[in-house]
């Protein structure tokens, strides 16, 4: 009897265990699918008669959804970019967003940008606001696509107004789409309430990964490193360094920019995110352009990293005269200036404030989804920039200072004629400068009136090619006038010649190097020459000009230098309170260390005096000569000092002469 009864019981137990199964199975759909998937289940179940109307707004409501998906994706979160409050323009040439393919709509949003006027800005969206933008997107075109079908008045069809809920999840995003839709066909009556619809792309997990990014960036400067490793490493872009060569090196500023966005751009796109899809091609691409930038970065996902020359990119170099960039040493110690004089000691060390943007982009292979944004890269006085104060979150201002022109302001601009007249000058190009927002005015061809914006100690400017540029600072709080002088280049050619001990001028032998640099005191407008000659002619303007020059020959003994060391400034401008009252100059200072060289050529001759130069005597001129002053070849050490006190006490001088 016990046995029997066991065996009842497990018969019993049998049975309910196989029709819980069963129960379970049919019923799987109700058990496991989520409120959101059995709403959509029901919401699929729609009558025969109203089944091509549900058939033409659900292909709407998919269209729609997979067009925003996409679009938030490609513009870092957001349907509709955020205004920029300052303006696009020349005055503002990166804006708020990156324009991917210029003259395009392409463009993507910036989440952390520096703006005209020198504000960190962040503009990082939240999961909320994309999700915002999304409904929005919905809202706004759902009900024009459906109306295109011309479906709704053969079902005598009734709308309401769209209202659309979107929830990101890491791997889809999950539309509900409230569209009340009442139809009434002869005895039909039938109401649509909601559509639904699953884009199935990782937009919850790439974004996360991309604020991850992001935040990595903002805490470590891992691209403002990259960046200023390109300045170090590459000869194209001079730094920094020391050398004994009495030849003054110069750079073409825009040469200088362009190898170095040409650097930046294969740099930056060799880079990529450790834990990611990609692949690397040798030991150095995995010691270098690896980086841990990810705890844990989603499957089949690829991070790359990219900049083009052909986006904006500013850059400003100190020390620089216009468009070269030359040497300018402002300070060091005695032993520097007794090296400088007669061994020629020349130090370069550039200042480089670098803006430009990157393109970070998220793709996942296996749904075909891209998530990107844009970050600006910042190096200030050879610096990675400094986020001391948080990134500020500022409610935009309404008006540009350049677009609330409304003061008159007349411009006359003249150059000085040969016999000393002041005629007017046409067909220049001005700008006003107001605090740091430059605003270009146009011509002078046809008017000299311009409005301008209300502004204290403004700057006109004013260009024209063959002339030295003009300038004047003017209060523009009401109606004003100023006049801006331009001084005209004269163009010479050149010669240099030695002048000996007793007098005697001759021309520089074949193994002998001279150079000459003329700076005019009042406007620091400057010019260096050379022997053997690099160009024809020089350009001047009248002036007092102080002139120094040297003559390098090579020396019959030997001269051992011992290590030592020195500090060297460079002078960079600075904005001076908040910009109101234009630019003062700072000094960036580097320590240099001198190492231990033999050298073979010395001081043999120089010039150290200032020069009159009146608008009266290049009139008419064509051709100028300098001179160097010369006691002779040094044979030794001692005659070497005496070099150095004949060229400092201005013997032998003789004053350029003009023909």
């Amino acid at each position: 009897m016990y046995k029997r009864g066991q065996l009842t019981l497990l018969i019993i137990l049998g049975f309910l265990l196989v029709s819980s199964a069963g129960l379970v199975y049919y019923y799987r759909d109700q058990i496991f699918l989520s409120q959101w998937e059995r709403e959509r289940t029901d919401s699929l179940s729609v009558p025969e008669e109203a089944e091509e109307l549900h058939q033409e707004i659900s292909s709407c409501v998919d269209d729609l959804a997979a067009d925003a998906v996409s679009l938030l994706g490609q513009q870092g979160g957001y349907i509709r970019i955020p205004e920029d409050p300052i303006g696009e323009g020349s005055h503002n040439i990166f804006s708020n967003s990156l324009e991917i393919f210029p003259a395009s709509d392409f463009q993507t949003a910036y989440w952390f940008y520096e703006t005209a006027n020198g504000i960190e800005r962040s503009q990082v969206p939240n999961v909320e606001s994309m999700e915002g933008e999304l409904a929005g997107y919905m809202n706004n075109n759902l009900a024009q696509c459906a109306n295109n079908f011309g479906l709704f008045s053969s079902y005598n069809a009734t709308v309401g107004i769209v209202s659309t809920q979107v929830e990101i999840l890491e791997d889809e995003v999950l539309f509900t789409v409230y569209y009340p839709i009442h139809i009434a066909v002869d005895d039909f009556l039938f109401d649509f309430d909601a559509f639904y619809v699953s884009e199935e792309v990782p937009l919850g997990s790439l974004y996360d990964a991309a604020t991850e990014i992001m935040d990595k960036e903002n805490e470590d400067f891992v691209l403002e490193d990259l960046s200023y490793d390109a300045l170090v490493l590459y000869d194209e872009v001079p730094l920094s360094w020391t050398e004994f060569d009495c030849e003054r090196k110069t750079w073409d500023v825009d040469e200088v920019e362009m190898n170095l966005k040409n650097i930046l751009a294969e740099n930056i796109l060799a880079v990529k995110v450790r834990g990611t899809d990609y692949e690397i091609h040798t030991e150095s691409d995995t010691d270098y352009f690896e980086w841990n930038m990810l705890e844990s970065a989603p499957e089949s996902t690829s991070v790359n990293m990219m900049y083009s020359s052909r986006w904006p990119f500013s850059m400003q170099v100190y020390p620089s005269e216009g468009s070269t960039l030359v040497e300018d040493t402002l300070s060091g110690s005695p032993v520097t200036g007794i090296l400088s004089g007669l061994f020629c000691l020349t130090n370069y060390n550039f200042i480089y404030d670098i803006k430009y943007p990157v393109l970070i982009s998220l793709y996942d292979e296996s749904s075909d989804y891209r998530f990107q944004f844009a970050s600006m890269v910042i190096l200030d006085n050879n610096q990675p920039r400094e986020n001391t104060q948080g990134l500020l979150d500022l409610t935009p201002v309404q008006d540009t200072i350049c677009e609330d022109a409304q003061t008159v302001l007349e411009v006359d601009v003249v150059e000085v004629a040969d016999d000393g007249r002041l005629l007017p000058l046409e067909n220049t190009e001005l700008s006003f400068q107001c605090i740091t927002s430059i605003c270009p005015l146009g011509n002078t061809e046809r008017e000299n009136s311009f409005t301008v914006p209300p502004c204290v100690n403004a700057v006109v400017s004013v260009e024209k090619e063959g002339y030295q540029k003009g300038s004047e600072i003017v209060s523009t709080v009401q109606s004003s006038s100023v006049t801006v002088v331009l001084e005209k280049y004269y163009n010479l050619s050149y010669d240099i010649h030695i002048v000996d001990a007793e007098g005697n001028t001759r021309s520089p032998k074949s193994d002998e190097v001279l150079f000459v640099t003329l700076t005019e005191e009042n406007t620091g407008y400057s010019r260096t020459v050379s022997y053997p000659y690099q160009s024809e002619n020089i350009l001047l303007l009248p002036g007092t000009y102080q002139i120094q020059g040297k003559l390098v020959s090579e020396i019959p003994f030997d001269v051992s230098l011992d290590p030592s060391s020195y500090t060297k400034c460079t002078s960079v401008p600075q904005v001076s309170l908040g910009g109101l009252f234009g630019f003062e100059d700072d000094t960036d200072c580097t320590d240099v260390e001198i190492s231990e060289v033999e050298l073979q050529n010395a001081l043999a001759g120089g010039v150290d005096n200032t020069w009159e130069l009146d608008r009266y005597d290049l009139q008419g001129a064509s051709h100028v000569t300098f001179y160097v002053s010369s006691p002779g070849l040094p044979e030794n050490i001692d005659e070497l000092k005496e070099v150095y006190a004949y060229v400092d006490s201005g013997l032998g001088y003789k004053e350029p002469e003009l023909t």
